[in-house]
């Protein structure tokens, strides 16, 4: 459970941090072009270089409204509950949207190809994420596609639910 928290929490970081400044996020850029897609990539290492995580996956933002698909893992929001699946561990967690606090990166870089290099510190492994193919959409997503159906999983997934 602590390696899902850890990944959605780089992951939705990724999505809410990229700035050339303070004021500026990749989450408010984004948001500037509509609705958007994209892919990335994040390998995490610990202090003596072990690689310990790496995963690939794409995003889907739409208003306040996001959507991450990585490896087993989905992370989706309605602007206002998140919900994190696991499908390899059979967990769901819901909570609010803030659940996440917000983590600064320590370098993000735009390169010359557009694509969005940074790195963050978390649980002393650094993640390096790259952001790939950002591309608007041009037919909007049901607010369905934001959120997890409960009544869909099978009866063996646990769900904890701490929005109360």
């Amino acid at each position: 459970m602590k390696k899902i928290v850890v990944i959605a929490f780089i992951l939705i970081s990724a999505f809410s941090a990229y700035a050339q400044n303070d004021a500026a996020t990749l989450w408010d850029e984004l948001k500037k072009q509509g609705q958007v897609t994209m892919n990335f990539s994040l390998k995490g290492t610990d202090a003596s270089g072990v690689v310990v995580s790496s995963e690939e996956g794409k995003g889907y933002l739409q208003g306040d409204c996001y959507r991450i698909e990585c490896g087993d893992m989905l992370i989706c929001c309605d602007g206002k509950s998140m919900w994190l699946f696991n499908s390899a561990t059979e967990e769901l967690v819901i909570d609010h949207d803030e659940a996440m606090p917000f983590m600064k990166a320590s370098d993000i870089r735009k390169d010359q190809q557009g694509n969005i290099n940074a790195k963050y510190v978390a649980d002393d492994i650094t993640f390096k994420v790259k952001v790939s193919g950002v591309a608007p959409v041009s037919a909007s997503w049901p607010a369905s596609f934001f959120t997890v159906d409960e009544s869909s999983l099978s009866d063996n997934v646990i769900v904890t639910d701490l929005r109360q």
